[in-house]
């Protein structure tokens, strides 16, 4: 649940921090995992200029800290109804969405402590996308509830109601090569509906809108901007669509159910995440065609995302009852 792109783009200076990271060395295995200190997924993000990977909780109240390789760096605890991760544009902060506080915690990705908490009502704020320096949220308590807000990366200009009357939190996405646009999907719904907002003055407008398929699961632009890819139940492939005006751009034949989908900030490739053993398949930049597949058995939803340089990605799976269990995949 993503985003941001779910993780920013490197500047000269983010990559003379990355060198100085834990990168994952080049002769490590293809794959490997590691079991987090969690025991359910919400959300996952990757911060390149620190070299740390976040995981989110709603049920554990925490977020989990690993360096790139997968290893333990902290747990940030008492937050409660741990969902939505964001990163800001300057890489100092990450966001948490406080589902069971009616708040959004901000905390220092420096020294992994929690800096200050935004208000922003009670209700139950879920998914984070970050645009035109302002963090979008989605949320909702109750069914047809719900709705999207926003609050200033500072803390200020708190408000609900800019998008409002949906059955659950959307899901959100937003892409740097196309601010002030933002993809919202509808989850747990058949059909399922896609919108893609634009902001004008203080609010937000129907720029387009669409059914895309069933159980929608993940939304996410391409790396220019130009597409928004859809995981779903139905069909099996990963959507795209033109973000302008949602017409049909082509499908990755991805099987039955997928569930997450990603693209690489740095080689634009794509990752797609289905509900089968072989859950995790990598397509080249303008291809269609798979370059590398990977088991990550049960994989959870929006549980993907890149890591620097497009070099490694990430993914969270888990059978229930058992440790989180983050997924480290050569690309």
């Amino acid at each position: 649940m993503r985003k941001l792109n779910r993780w920013l783009t490197a500047t000269a200076m983010t990559a003379a921090l990355i060198a100085a990271t834990a990168l994952p060395a080049v002769a490590e295995p293809p794959q490997h995992t590691v079991d987090l200190a969690l025991t359910s997924f919400s959300d996952i993000a990757v911060d390149p200029t620190l070299g740390h990977v976040f995981v989110s909780s709603k049920l554990d109240n925490a977020v989990a800290v690993t360096d790139l390789s997968g290893n333990a760096v902290a747990k940030l605890s008492n937050l409660p109804g741990a969902t939505g991760l964001a990163l800001s544009p300057d890489g100092g902060t990450v966001f948490v969405a406080l589902s069971q506080f009616g708040a959004i915690a901000a905390v220092d990705t420096l020294t992994l402590t929690e800096r200050t908490r935004y208000p922003v009502g009670e209700v139950c704020p879920s998914d984070l996308a970050i645009t035109s320096n302002r963090l979008y949220f989605s949320y909702g308590c109750t069914t047809w509830g719900a709705g999207i807000g926003r609050v200033g990366l500072d803390g200020t200009g708190a408000r609900t109601g800019l998008a409002f009357g949906h059955y659950s939190p959307r899901q959100l996405a937003t892409s740097p090569a196309r601010p002030g646009l933002l993809a919202a999907g509808q989850p747990s719904l058949s059909p399922s509906d896609l919108r893609v907002l634009r902001e004008e003055g203080d609010g937000l407008v129907l720029q387009a809108s669409r059914d895309a398929g069933s159980n929608l699961a993940d939304v996410e632009f391409s790396k220019d901007g130009s597409q928004v890819h859809v995981a779903g139940g139905a069909p099996y492939q990963i959507q795209s669509y033109t973000s302008d005006t949602l017409a049909v751009r082509g499908s990755y034949n991805t099987g039955p159910y997928p569930v997450a989908v990603a693209t690489s900030a740095d080689s634009g490739a794509l990752a797609a995440g289905v509900n089968s053993d072989t859950s995790v398949r990598i397509y080249p930049a303008g291809s269609l065609d798979q370059s590398r597949a990977y088991e990550v058995p049960h994989l959870h939803q929006a549980s993907l995302a890149w890591g620097p340089g497009g070099r490694w990605l990430y993914a969270v799976g888990n059978r229930f009852g058992s440790p989180a269990t983050l997924h480290v995949l050569s690309a």
